[in-house]
């Protein structure tokens, strides 16, 4: 049985594992493309936390 993942995650795990093969193949964490592969990723973190907390804050919310 596999791990089902929802949309984000899926994209969140694909960037990642790029990210890990990028850095590993150019053996350089400064390199132009392991740098823009990073920010990418960053960027899809900060809006996945974002997501959580708005679900968070809106069944608090229903709830108190």
């Amino acid at each position: 049985m596999g791990i089902v993942m929802d949309q984000d995650t899926y994209r969140l795990e694909t960037l990642r594992g790029e990210l890990v093969a990028v850095a590993n193949r150019q053996q350089d964490l400064l390199h132009h493309d392991v740098l823009l592969l990073s920010q990418s990723l960053d960027l899809l973190i900060v809006k996945a936390q974002t997501k959580k907390r708005k679900l968070l804050e809106e069944a608090k919310a229903t709830r108190g």
